[in-house]
């Protein structure tokens, strides 16, 4: 996928050696970060000024999950009916929100900008601490800050929104190597981070272990890392357990969700496609409202999860093919066209986007000639991008799905920045702190 000839040579050789721990910046050392959030937020705010919020699809139970919350109705459906098909972490989160400010798409979107302008200061701090350098971390942030697929998702009910923050959040505090820090801190954030992101958007446990590998690397014993999972476990389950509960007391079932077997038949079917198709165009179609009359929620989808497993077993060789174009499509460029086309300015931002993720992408490629010099973190980036992909491969791919990880992608590309701008220009971008360490 990458030449490996004489320019990754050239390309380790001049790459920034960075310490681990990052130096907290100086008052003149925020500048450029202050000004790339607010840049990002200053797009994201244009964005949804002019751009519509469509209640479609996901988006519409997202919203009609948190209005209900809100109102104090719980997790039902539009009919009232209980539920726990949808990840419940978004909606949960615009409900207290919604708690405060009362109900409205303006609420929303607004949310979702804080939301952004949080993962940009988030990867900032992330690109410090796994690379101790601010060049590298400035450049991941402006990557992200004008990312368009970014910018446009903050206009959208959509829990991607919430997802990519979290998924950000769970490795910075996984990486982090203080000493001072009161002990049990670190291991419970990171505990509370991962229970809400099975509640958020399971899929993203997924980077789970390139958290493992930070931890272990942050710990350096097998003691202090067992300890320290040991809380971070605890209070994941403390956090999930009302989820659980509120679920069992609905379903008879422990679960976080009733779309794992729904999800996982949609990707494993005799008309599957590497990307989502709709339970009209499976086998099932037929007896689809039969089924969720007579089973219930939860009873379907433990059906669905028991034929898609069915089909894997009996279909291996169909199986593996599938999740290897399943692997394609979750990284083929966005050449896709979107539901409303029409203007000038819809055409030139899906260009932007194209452009943005081919540059972006082939250089994270290009940081795996800077593997050597920063073990510990391209290490965890590319761990984090090989389980996301992994997860789409078992099931199937939607292209806003690739959005959380993204910012795992503009990790690698800053590196290979960094090291390609000159010296000189790069102390006068932004000059190094003194750090002790290796990223």
């Amino acid at each position: 996928m990458l030449d490996n000839g004489p320019g990754q040579a050239a390309l380790a050789a001049r790459a920034v050696v960075p310490p681990a721990r990052p130096a907290a910046p100086g008052r003149h050392g925020w500048a450029l970060p202050a000004a790339i959030l607010l840049l990002g937020a200053l797009l994201r705010t244009a964005c949804v000024a002019v751009m519509p919020s469509p209640l479609v699809s996901d988006y519409l139970d997202y919203w009609t999950l948190a209005t209900n919350l809100q109102a104090g109705l719980g997790l039902v459906t539009a009919e009232g009916r209980p539920t726990a098909f949808m990840s419940p972490g978004y909606p949960l989160f615009l409900a207290g929100v919604f708690g405060l400010t009362g109900a409205s798409i303006a609420v929303v979107k607004a949310t979702n900008v804080l939301l952004g302008v949080a993962s940009i200061l988030l990867l900032f701090l992330l690109a410090r601490r796994l690379f101790g350098s601010p060049l590298v971390a400035a450049l991941a942030a402006l990557l992200l800050a004008a990312y368009a697929e970014a910018i446009a998702y903050t206009a959208y009910a959509a829990k991607e929104n919430l997802m990519m923050p979290l998924m950000i959040g769970l490795l910075w505090v996984a990486a982090d190597r203080s000493a001072s820090r009161a002990r049990w801190i670190n291991p419970l954030a990171f505990g509370v981070i991962a229970g809400a992101i099975a509640m958020v958007g399971n899929a993203a446990l997924t980077l789970v272990p390139a958290a493992l590998f930070l931890v272990w690397r942050a710990q350096r014993s097998p003691g202090r890392t067992l300890r320290y999972l040991l809380v971070a476990a605890m209070a994941g389950a403390v956090t999930i357990a009302p989820l659980m509960l509120r679920n069992h007391a609905a379903f008879g079932a422990w679960v976080l969700n009733n779309n794992g077997g729904f999800n996982l038949y949609i990707g494993n079917n005799p008309a599957a496609k590497p990307y989502f198709i709709s339970i009209a165009e499976t086998p099932v179609a037929p007896q689809w409202s039969a089924l969720q009359e007579q089973l219930g929620e939860h009873g379907v989808d433990v059906l669905l999860r028991r034929l898609a497993i069915e089909h894997m077993r009996d279909h291996p060789g169909e199986t593996a093919m599938l999740m290897l174009r399943k692997a394609a499509a979750f990284w083929e460029p966005p050449t896709h066209t979107g539901i409303d086309e029409q203007g000038w300015l819809v055409r030139l931002v899906r260009l932007a986007w194209l452009a943005q993720f081919l540059a972006a992408a082939g250089l994270c490629l290009g940081s795996l000639a800077l593997l050597r010099r920063h073990p510990r973190g391209l290490g965890a980036v590319f761990l984090a991008l090989a389980g996301y992909t992994a997860v789409h491969m078992i099931f199937y791919v939607v292209y806003r799905y690739r959005l959380p990880i993204m910012p795992f992608v503009f990790l690698g590309a800053g590196v290979t920045l960094a090291a390609l701008l000159p010296p000189r220009l790069a102390a006068r971008v932004l000059p190094r702190t003194g750090e002790a360490g290796t990223g």
